[in-house]
């Protein structure tokens, strides 16, 4: 608990910094993802967490999103074409499919450069980490 909050604070306090809750604040993923790692923590309690105090989180790309809940209405009306982000949280009763169908459309969208560097990021991770990010997905599309 201890060190789920202490990752939950750094981020408060680097999106509070950055114009939070006026603006919507993007922080690079991976450096989130390895201090939740460092910390004993999973990203998905430390966003869950966040959003009790109405921070939500969003990955969006190779960055997460945080809105504050006027934000989050604010933006809502968006369509998916028109903010291509994957939403890898979900919502409840989020189909497998429904995630490969965005995650194919937010690909389409992208340019040789952005998939060749996403590529170059699989490529570099450790077997433990892509197997903590598939455990993180599995556990978030689990029917109800």
């Amino acid at each position: 608990m201890a060190e789920t909050y202490i990752v939950e604070t750094s981020i408060r306090q680097s999106i509070m910094k950055n114009g939070f809750p006026e603006k919507i604040v993007r922080l690079p993923f991976r450096p989130v993802y390895q201090s939740c790692k460092a910390h004993g923590t999973s990203l998905t309690t430390v966003l869950k967490n966040l959003e009790k105090e109405k921070v939500f989180g969003k990955i969006a790309g190779n960055h997460i999103e945080f809105r504050s809940e006027k934000m989050l209405h604010h933006h809502s009306e968006k369509t998916p074409e028109a903010n291509p982000a994957v939403d890898f949280m979900g919502t409840p009763g989020t189909a497998q499919g429904n995630l490969m169908e965005t995650a194919r459309r937010y690909m389409e969208n992208m340019t040789p450069e952005q998939k060749a560097e996403i590529q170059k990021k699989v490529d570099t991770m450790s077997d433990e980490e892509k197997k903590n990010i598939l455990q993180m997905l599995s556990q978030q599309f689990k029917p109800n």
